[in-house]
C-alpha cells in the first residue's frame, strides 16, 4: 500500500525508439503494466478487509472483556450502596432530595469504572499501538524515528490544545462555574417575579459577582486560551515540517541505506500509533469528577445509621 503514496516513474513505450526490456512489443508492455496494477489493487483490497476484520474482533474482545468486569463491579457497588441506604434513619432523607439520591446511585457508581477497567484498557491499547509503531519505525529508518520521538511531545501538546478548543474544554466546567448560567436561567424563567419585586439590580449584581468568581482575571485567561489555541497548530505544523525535511535529507544523502518507501513506513507507523492513543483515550472519564463520585459513594456505603432497624446491638426485651 505504501508504494501508492510516492512517485513511481512510468517509462514510455515507442517501437521506433525501443521497447523496455524484457518485453517484445508495446502491447505486451502495456498489458503487463495493466495486469500488475490490477493485481496490486486486489492485494490492497484483501489487506484492508483483513485489517477491518482484525480491528473489529480485537476491539470487540477488549471492550467486551473490560466492560463486563466494569459492569459487574458497578452492580456490586450499587447493591452495597442501596443496602446501606435503606438502613438510614428517616431524618437522613429529610435533608436530601430524592433526585440527588437516585442520581448518586445511578451515576456515581458508573463513574467508578475510571478506577477499574478503564486504566487497564487504556494501558493495553496504548502499549499495543505505541510499541508496534515505534518498533516498525526504528526498523525501517531509525534516525528518523529518533527525531520523531523527540517531537512527539510537542505534537501531543498541539493535538490536546486543538481538542480542548474544539470541544470547549478550555472554557472550563464544574458546578461553581455554572453559577452565572443558573442565575440567568432562573431570572428568565421567573421574569415576572423579578419584575414585580424589583429584583433587577439584585440579580444583576449576583450575576456580576458569579462572573467574577468564575474568572477573576479574564484578560489573563483569554490570553492563555488564545495562546494555547494558536500554539497547538504551530507546534504540529512545524513538527511535520521538521520530519519531512529530516526524512528527505536522509534519503538524499544516504540513498543506499534509506528509501522513500522506508521513510513513509517509518512516518506513518508513528502517526498511526498516535491515532491508536487517541482511540484509547476516547470515552475517558474526567478524573476529578470520578474522585468526587467515589468519595460520595464510599461515604454512603460506610455511613452508620443513627437508627438502624437491622442492628443486633442494644437492649432486648424477651
Amino acid at each position: 500500500m505504501v508504494e501508492l503514496l510516492y512517485f513511481n516513474p512510468v517509462f514510455p513505450c515507442d517501437e521506433t525508439y525501443g521497447i523496455p526490456p524484457p518485453f517484445a512489443t508495446c502491447q505486451e508492455y502495456w498489458d503487463n503494466d495493466r495486469d500488475g496494477m490490477q493485481q496490486l489493487s486486489y492485494q490492497i483490497s484483501y489487506i484492508y478487509v483483513g485489517l477491518m476484520i482484525v480491528a473489529l474482533v480485537g476491539n470487540t474482545l477488549v471492550f467486551f472483556g473490560f466492560g463486563t468486569a466494569t459492569e459487574r463491579m458497578n452492580k456490586r457497588v450499587r447493591d452495597a450502596s442501596f443496602k446501606n441506604l435503606i438502613r438510614q434513619e428517616v431524618a437522613y432523607f429529610d435533608t436530601r432530595p430524592v433526585s440527588e439520591i437516585t442520581s448518586q446511585l445511578s451515576e456515581d457508581a458508573a463513574m467508578l469504572h475510571s478506577f477499574s477497567g478503564e486504566p487497564i484498557r487504556s494501558l493495553v491499547m496504548n502499549l499495543a499501538s505505541v510499541l508496534v509503531g515505534v518498533i516498525v519505525s526504528f526498523v525501517y529508518m531509525w534516525p528518523f524515528a529518533l527525531v520523531a520521538l523527540g517531537v512527539l511531545p510537542f505534537m501531543a501538546f498541539g493535538a490536546e490544545a486543538e481538542q480542548r478548543m474544539y470541544m470547549g474544554e478550555d472554557i472550563g466546567t464544574g458546578e461553581d462555574e455554572k453559577a452565572s448560567g443558573v442565575i440567568v436561567i432562573e431570572s428568565l424563567s421567573n421574569i415576572k417575579t423579578v419584575a414585580s419585586l424589583s429584583l433587577e439590580a439584585t440579580r444583576s449584581a449576583q450575576y456580576a459577582e458569579a462572573l467574577h468568581q468564575e474568572d477573576p482575571f479574564p484578560l489573563k485567561s483569554n490570553c492563555i486560551n488564545g495562546s494555547s489555541s494558536g500554539l497547538g497548530p504551530f507546534f504540529q505544523q512545524w513538527s511535520f515540517a521538521l520530519l519531512y525535511w529530516w526524512g528527505g535529507w536522509l534519503i538524499a544523502n544516504y540513498p543506499n541505506l534509506y528509501t522513500t518507501r522506508g521513510f513513509l513506513i517509518s512516518m506513518f507507523s508513528l502517526l498511526f500509533s498516535l491515532s491508536g492513543m487517541a482511540a484509547a483515550a476516547q470515552g475517558a472519564t474526567d478524573r476529578p469528577k470520578a474522585l468526587a463520585a467515589a468519595a460520595r459513594t464510599f461515604d454512603l456505603m460506610e455511613r452508620v445509621s443513627q437508627i438502624d432497624p437491622l442492628s443486633t446491638e442494644g437492649i432486648k426485651n424477651d
